[in-house]
């Protein structure tokens, strides 16, 4: 099935970089007039916002005269720009200001750098944004890339200062509000230097789980590095309580413009307050554990991912028995049209008790963004067991499960919330199918400029949700921080 997926894979990523421009350029005779009225019909649709069509009616006028890749070449590039197409949009900024040596063109750099930016290429767009600000600081737009820019390269510290500073000095311009948003975005949902959490769990079988975390972050060049730990406490009743100390290392850093590496590794000390079954002494385990992925976007609408980690199973009959297991991913994101994403993940397991795990998922999103963020769609998942139920941990024969889903997503000046919501149907071998569903809730408020205070809960009526097959209650409090 792995290998079935990523041949998939790679032929979608043949196709789309298959569809190439054909090379700008005098075809036959030069036809000025038709160039013209051609690259007339592309400015029109481009005040349209309808950007393929505007590419191929510029395109069309270069190939009528190729002489006006020094009148509208930027133009083209720009229309590549919103069409998500950054590689080829620099290919274009790139021959139009080769036309014009010498000059300023400020509009087409800040095209450049902006599509440097898009395609992965922050080392070069940090340098052509640094240039920009540097010949104009009141340029706020050419601030406002630069800032996110060093935070798109892992520089959270240079990229926090840039983007406050515009925030602070230019208070109620458009660029001070897009500075605080993107703010507000890093510290709810990318990694800062600071992200201390509390996460309680509490399963339908009665176990609990409290989980307190402590990490900090900084980079070394456009690596980020991470160390912290943590401790876990594990309870059930009439059960001996569990408490898990851990230490964790990680780094985040870019392989290439369009590859980048999340390794992470911590060691777990398991440890009870008493013998977990009759026959066993204390809980007195240490355990190396670790989750990695590389992530390739083979273009700007498809993201393929492959991962491999070392996770124990959380619950006490596999505390007992010091069980852990081996999952390899590969996944795969792509957005063949602006509003549409199909998902697929493909998952295999190895067990230490000689249990084997295949897994699998495919999903297509529809999304609109806005004030109101909607995400709507449907998920399908799939899981089989080589030995069902060897003891310790639920594992059926297989299970299915088809949900719908809807996401609603707000924002304002210092506060962002989002609500999930799914339903759907889920069976077990020798079982009938069982309705299932869940909820989740977020809430974010940048208290402070570099400060983040978030809440969250959740419920899941699922089988897939924890290792014992139980439904799932959770919330979340955390504390994040840029400096």
């Amino acid at each position: 099935m792995m290998r079935d997926l990523l041949i998939i894979a790679v032929v979608l990523v043949v196709a789309v970089a298959g569809a190439v421009d054909q090379v700008p350029g005098m075809r036959g005779a030069i036809d000025s007039e038709r160039a013209w009225e051609k690259a007339a019909e592309a400015r029109d649709a481009a005040g349209r916002d309808e950007h393929p069509t505007a590419i191929a009616a510029f395109i069309a006028a270069l190939n009528h005269d190729g002489r006006l890749v020094g009148t509208v070449c930027d133009e083209l590039a720009s229309q590549k720009l919103w069409n998500e197409e950054p590689d080829k949009a620099i290919f274009y900024f790139q021959r139009y200001l080769a036309r014009h040596p010498g000059e300023s063109n400020r509009d087409a750099r800040k095209g450049l750098a902006l599509a440097y930016s898009w395609s992965g290429r922050q080392p070069e767009a940090i340098a052509l944004y640094r240039e920009l600000v540097a010949e104009d600081p009141s340029d706020l737009e050419a601030s406002l890339g630069l800032g996110r820019a060093l935070i798109w390269d892992n520089r959270l510290h240079e990229g926090f200062r840039v983007l406050r500073a515009v925030e602070q000095d230019h208070a109620d311009t458009g660029e001070a509000r897009a500075a605080g948003s993107f703010l507000l975005t890093v510290l709810d949902e990318y990694d800062p230097h600071l992200d201390l959490r509390w996460d309680g769990i509490w399963d339908s079988d009665d176990l609990t789980i409290h989980r307190l975390t402590a990490l900090g972050r900084t980079n070394l060049g456009s690596a980020l590095v991470e160390a912290g730990g943590g401790v876990a406490f594990y309870s059930q009743p009439d059960r001996p309580d569990i408490n898990a100390p851990r230490v964790q290392l990680g780094i985040v850093t870019p392989l290439a413009h369009n590859w980048a590496l999340h390794a992470y590794a911590w060691v777990d000390h398991f440890q009870s307050d008493g013998p977990l079954t009759a026959n066993d002494p204390e809980l007195d385990w240490t355990r190396v554990g670790g989750d990695a992925w590389l992530t390739w976007l083979a273009t700007s609408r498809l993201r393929l991912d492959l991962g491999a980690g070392s996770q124990v199973i959380e619950t006490y009959d596999a505390f007992a028995k010091k069980l852990h297991y081996e999952p390899v991913n590969l996944s795969a994101d792509w957005r063949f049209v602006p509003a549409w994403t199909l998902s697929g993940t493909a998952q295999y397991a190895s067990y230490s008790d000689g249990n084997e795990r295949t897994r699998g998922a495919a999903q297509l999103l529809w999304h609109r963004p806005g004030t109101w963020d909607w995400t709507a769609g449907g998920v399908v998942y799939y899981m089989d067991y080589a030995i069902p139920y060897p003891g310790g941990y639920w594992a059926p024969d297989w299970v299915r499960n088809g949900s719908l889903t809807l996401r609603i997503k707000r924002r304002w000046a210092r506060v962002i919330a989002q609500i999930d919501g799914s339903y759907g149907l889920e069976r077990e071998a020798g079982s009938d199918a069982i309705p299932v569903g869940g909820f989740h809730g977020h809430v974010g408020w940048r208290m402070a400029p570099g400060w983040l205070l978030s809440g969250d809960v959740a419920y899941s009526r699922s089988r897939f949700t924890s290792d014992s097959g139980y439904n799932r209650t959770t919330a979340t409090v955390r504390v994040r921080a840029l400096f």
